[in-house]
């Protein structure tokens, strides 16, 4: 992605569609495309999700690979005088943590950056085990001056309620302790549509960032009772429409749309990969983004998805970029 700003910083969130599950020569054909994806972007900081690991110990190991062949970092620097949680060490053999978020399911979310960025020592933190259906993490760097925290999440694709109550659970989690108030960028597959509104150019009223429903043109399916909406008629015929509530929870929280800030021009980020179930009935979805607190509203300059032959091969997500300069983050 190319930078329109000086002194800018380039966060990309990629889910990986299960990297590290398979084995033999399709599983290294899948994590040589990832890696060849990651690469190509060239991000200062990466959000990733489903790391797959039996283990917390494997899915540290796993992330610690990753970060490593696309030249990257993902240990974060103990606080001076302490040790690390897991006995790991960063390039320079100093101790400190993996920036992993252990998930509860085998689905494991992480944080890589390039070499040269300043993390704060100690100050990664993860949501802990059980309490979200997959997990988050997030990390606080110095960057230009300014405290910025980076966070990863990977949302439950199944239950509506469930996921409307832990965005809330996640905006609670993210706002709460001493780095609750440094201005925070968020990457993460939410598996449900973003409720965000922006002023109608006509009418300057708020409508919806999203162009329309996913779902509106497909007849009920089963699987749509974790998207959708319902309600049957006395005739016994069934209406659906997409259910915006976990977006709605994240805006009420304070995590902000970056596409949706920057008027960014539409695009799914999911529905083109073969066996995806609502992209083989024409249901194209973005699901994959990027999220803000206000303060870094005025620093936002681009955002980008990532929709090449080599992207669309490696995983079912594509990755989306979001360009910010930390000099502008209000209030800093």
């Amino acid at each position: 992605m190319p930078r329109v700003s000086p002194g800018s910083v380039l966060f990309t969130t990629y889910n990986m569609l299960d990297l590290f599950q398979s084995g033999g020569v399709a599983g290294r054909r899948h994590y040589q495309r990832v890696t060849d994806v990651i690469r190509g972007i060239g991000a200062d900081v990466v959000a990733v999700q489903e790391i797959r690991g039996a283990s917390a110990s494997q899915a540290r190991a796993r992330l610690r690979r990753l970060a490593r062949d696309v030249g990257m970092c993902c240990i974060v620097p103990a606080r001076r005088g302490e040790a690390g949680l897991h006995g790991e060490s960063g390039q320079r053999g100093e101790s400190g943590e993996t920036a992993l978020a252990v998930g509860s399911r085998g689905y494991h979310c992480g944080l890589m950056w390039r070499p040269g960025l300043e993390v704060v020592p100690g100050s990664f933190r993860e949501s802990g085990a059980g309490r979200l259906w997959h997990s988050a993490g997030w990390a606080t760097f110095r960057l230009d001056g300014r405290l910025v925290r980076h966070a990863v999440f990977h949302a439950t694709p199944f239950g509506r309620q469930l996921r409307a109550r832990q965005n809330e659970l996640l905006a609670s989690m993210l706002s709460a302790g001493p780095d609750g108030g440094v201005p925070l960028l968020i990457g993460a597959d939410w598996n449900a549509q973003s409720a965000d509104r922006v002023p109608d150019p006509r009418t300057w009223q708020p409508r919806l960032y999203e162009p329309s429903d996913p779902f509106a043109a497909v007849s009920w399916d089963e699987d749509l009772v974790h998207q959708c909406c319902y309600q049957d008629s006395a005739d016994g015929i069934r209406r659906h429409w997409v259910d915006l509530a976990a977006g709605e929870a994240l805006v009420a929280g304070g995590l902000l749309d970056a596409a949706a800030a920057l008027r960014a021009p539409w695009q799914a980020t999911c529905g083109y990969f073969p066996g995806d179930g609502y992209g083989s009935r024409g249901i194209l979805r973005r699901i994959d983004g990027i999220r803000v607190t206000a303060p870094v509203l005025p620093a936002l300059r681009a955002h980008l998805v990532t929709d090449t032959p080599a992207a669309r091969l490696a995983s079912d997500h594509l990755p989306v970029t979001v360009e910010y300069v930390p000099a502008d983050i209000a209030g800093s």
